[in-house]
């Protein structure tokens, strides 16, 4: 009786989660199709994927689907991470080698269901796979950690400190729970519990899908040259917000504190005099910037291509010019110019020079 009970409550779970699952998937179809969009399908699918390969109707479903929905869960995590960099990072873009680890877990999804190799059993490879997944989940908690303070998105702020982490260290603990207990099955109620917080991140996800959609989408491409703050927010802003925006100008264009290594949001706010919240909403509501490195950026690489352009430049290192416009160091600046230019600064200077 307990049994039937529990395998009642297991298959209820479990198709509640399938059911929302479904509806936001059917959401997610609807014209136009975007990249975000079918970054959020493919989550649902691994979700749905893990739901389905732990569920007691797994061994009556014909081989090929069986091994479709247990590669589906073994690459959640990955999903969850590239939809974490999709989300939090707003220099993310797409690359070929993102892929690696998604494909990488696939592989050994499926070596393990054709039973291991030679020199590594079924277990070996599942601590192969708990690990590279969890090195996945720690490097979505550095990404969330590390760009928090130049975030200019309220509501993505507070994803930062609750929807990251807590699906991040929800996802590793899961990870040790099923390192923990290997080929032995875990306890009913720890499983039913894992349900019914699948359960709660898939509700909360179709409560909040537009706003996460609207979060996901691509920041709008910025001029390679900053633009005055006045001419652009002065027609849509009230005369307070005007005036903050005027001493924000004169604070980059006159003063130059973009110039200044390792500028934060909290040291600009406090040289104007407002708190930092206010700056945020000023920077983004005014400008339409998301993130207060990639403003000052546009500062930085401006002056810099000046430097890289003059001829009587020529011979002056890069170094110095990433230094001399506010970057710590020469990495970060090739990172930055290249992403705001498309080519290094050597080829800027180069095909500058040359015309």
């Amino acid at each position: 009786m307990a049994d039937a009970l529990g395998a009642s409550i297991d298959l209820l779970l479990r198709g509640g989660c399938l059911g929302l699952l479904l509806l936001v998937g059917l959401r997610l179809t609807a014209p136009p199709p975007t990249a975000s969009k079918r970054l959020c399908l493919l989550l649902l699918l691994s979700i749905a994927g893990y739901l389905l390969a732990g569920s007691s109707l797994l061994p009556a479903l014909p081989w090929p689907l069986q091994a479709s929905l247990i590669l589906l869960a073994t690459i959640a995590p990955a999903c969850f991470w590239l939809f974490a960099q999709a989300l939090f990072d707003d220099a993310f873009t797409w690359r070929g080698y993102l892929w690696l680890p998604l494909l990488a877990l696939a592989g050994l999804s499926v070596l393990m269901q054709w039973g291991g190799l030679p020199w590594l059993s079924v277990a070996q490879l599942v601590v192969v796979q708990n690990v590279l997944a969890g090195g996945l989940i720690c490097h979505v908690l550095w990404l969330i950690w590390r760009g928090q303070g130049a975030d200019l998105l309220e509501q993505r702020r507070h994803l930062r400190l609750w929807l990251g982490p807590g699906v991040g260290m929800y996802i590793l603990l899961v990870l040790l729970v099923e390192l923990g207990y290997g080929e032995n099955p875990e306890p009913p109620w720890l499983e039913r519990l894992n349900l019914v917080g699948i359960g709660v991140v898939t509700l909360w996800l179709s409560l909040r899908l537009e706003a996460l959609q609207a979060l996901l989408s691509p920041a709008e491409a910025c001029a390679a040259t900053p633009v005055s703050t006045a001419a652009v927010a002065e027609p849509v802003l009230a005369a307070e917000e005007q005036a903050a925006l005027q001493r924000l100008q004169r604070a980059m264009d006159e003063e130059q504190l973009w110039a200044r290594a390792n500028l934060t949001l909290a040291d600009l706010a406090s040289h104007l005099g407002m708190p930092d919240y206010r700056l945020r909403q000023l920077i983004n509501g005014g400008l339409g910037q998301r993130n207060f490195n990639s403003y000052l950026n546009q500062f930085r690489i401006a002056a810099a291509c000046a430097q890289l352009a003059d001829p009587a430049r020529r011979r002056l290192p890069i170094l110095t010019i990433a230094l001399d416009v506010g970057f710590a160091s020469i990495g970060p600046f090739n990172r930055a110019f290249k992403a705001q230019q498309g080519v290094t600064p050597s080829e800027f200077r180069q095909n500058t020079l040359a015309e």
